[in-house]
């Protein structure tokens, strides 16, 4: 997973090139160039730092700096994230007091603290545990009266798992948010059946504390949301959904990238996804997000979607998804699988998959043992058809009778079962001697049968 390893500390190392120092004792991001640097994208960057720092090999690729991992300027940082407000460009003062604000704070002041000792995030406990929702036990977008939304309540329980499992209250807490969480998933509710909440809620519930408690109903509403993911990567993977959230007087659109959750998602399942097609195919245009022009001024970035800007969250994202991917593949697969998968996407030996489609067609791939059998069932299929085709033909001697066949019906069921044979020829010969265009072979095939089989079954039939 080497180029992966690159990839996540290129990603890393925009991230601090990025960062935009306000004054002297602030500085971190704004989710794009032309947005002021505030708590909630600041937040969001260190943790995935933090993500990236934890992964980390102990090699840093060339030529990056071993530092690319962590928060430049933690003093500073750490002051933005607990900043309650910043100057919004167009709407002047913008505050940050929202449930989902103090989620983000609480998490990454404690990604922050590299002394093991639990930094002073009181306030943001007590702020999550107050705002909570006690009618359905999630948590809402916006400060005040706003409704539930299944991002800001899986942000709120993931921030809460951070706390001890000592902690009654957070515990309670976390117990009731994801009673929420599973219940909108059993009945439908379209808060919780998007491709970003349903990744979100996969996340959730398939890492830390939640996946290992042995709890057969959250269990269940993972695999559920782990099958809503799956379908919408297979559907209609890289696009952006909208979540409204309003802070003080500033009402904005939230642009979820579902494409790096939902490979978080899938990464962290259980069900081995990562060498699941569709996951490889979402990973794989995940990749093509990246800007990996070294010339280019955003090099290193991630893009939010394929015709996307490149912005911090969709790279913080990503550098989590990639490193839940890489964590995955890296404890699964020992260096002598990755051998036998790259000789076998290769296809070099015949009992290697080889594609036998023509032309443009979609690919069928099959090695030569799979040829083989289907050139033997295709020709008994073949020969019984055509044998039981001779057997029954009318005979020009003998009156017509039902337990005859004609003549024209006996031909094109020799045809037919001539086909089966040539099929299943074609399937073992493409796939034996695979080095071979897939034009000659199939001319091969036909030309045998035509010179040779179909001028003995049309004498037979005279």
């Amino acid at each position: 997973m080497s180029t992966v390893d690159s990839r996540i500390a290129l990603a890393a190392g925009w991230l601090q090139n990025n960062m935009v120092q306000v004054d002297a004792d602030h500085a971190g991001w704004g989710w794009s160039p032309d947005v002021a640097p505030n708590p909630q994208d600041t937040a969001e960057a260190v943790c995935a730092l933090a993500a990236a720092r934890s992964y980390a090999p102990a090699y840093t690729p060339v030529p990056l700096s071993p530092d690319v991992y962590n928060v430049p300027q933690p003093d500073a940082v750490s002051a933005l994230v607990r900043a309650n407000s910043v100057v919004h460009a167009a709407q002047g003062e913008w505050t940050f007091q929202s449930p989902v604000d103090a989620a983000w704070r609480l998490r990454a002041l404690i990604a922050m603290s590299n002394t093991g000792v639990l930094p002073d995030v009181s306030a943001y406990r007590n702020s999550l545990l107050t705002s909570q929702d006690q009618h359905s036990g999630g948590w809402a977008m916006s400060e005040g009266s706003a409704w539930v939304s299944v991002s800001a309540t899986t942000a709120a329980i993931s921030a809460l798992l951070e706390l001890p499992p000592s902690d009654v209250q957070a515990a309670l807490a976390i117990q009731r948010g994801c009673d929420f969480l599973t219940q909108a998933l059993m009945d439908d509710d379209p808060r919780a059946t998007t491709n970003a909440a349903s990744a979100k809620i996969a996340c959730l519930l398939g890492t830390g504390r939640l996946a290992d408690s042995g709890n057969a109903h959250l269990a269940k509403a993972h695999a559920n949301a782990v099958d809503r993911v799956l379908h919408y990567l297979e559907t209609a993977p890289g696009t952006l959904e909208e979540e409204p959230i309003r802070r003080g007087n500033v009402t904005q659109t939230w642009y979820h990238a579902t494409l790096p959750i939902s490979i978080m998602a899938l990464a962290t399942s259980k069900k081995r996804l990562t060498f699941h097609p569709t996951f490889r195919r979402g990973f794989t245009e995940l990749l093509d997000y990246q800007q990996m022009l070294p010339s280019h001024r955003d090099y290193g970035g991630f893009k939010t979607s394929r015709g996307g800007l490149i912005t911090s969250y969709a790279t913080a994202q990503s550098i989590e998804a990639l490193s839940c991917v890489a964590s995955d593949v890296r404890v699964r697969v020992n260096p002598g699988q990755v051998f036998d998968i790259l000789c076998d996407s290769e296809s070099r030996h015949h009992t290697d998959p080889q594609n036998i489609s023509l032309g443009n067609l979609p690919p069928i791939r099959i090695n030569s043992n799979a040829g083989a059998g289907f050139f033997g069932l295709g020709l008994a299929a073949g020969v019984t058809i055509i044998t039981l085709a001779l057997l029954f033909r009318e005979d020009k001697d003998k009156p017509s009778s039902a337990d005859v066949l004609s003549v024209p019906t006996s031909g094109a069921l020799i045809y037919w079962g001539t086909a089966l044979i040539a099929i299943g020829g074609y399937c073992w010969a493409a796939a034996r001697f695979h080095q071979f265009p897939r034009a000659k072979v199939i001319s091969l095939v036909v030309a045998l049968l035509t010179a040779g089989v179909l001028p003995f079954f049309a004498f037979l039939l005279n």
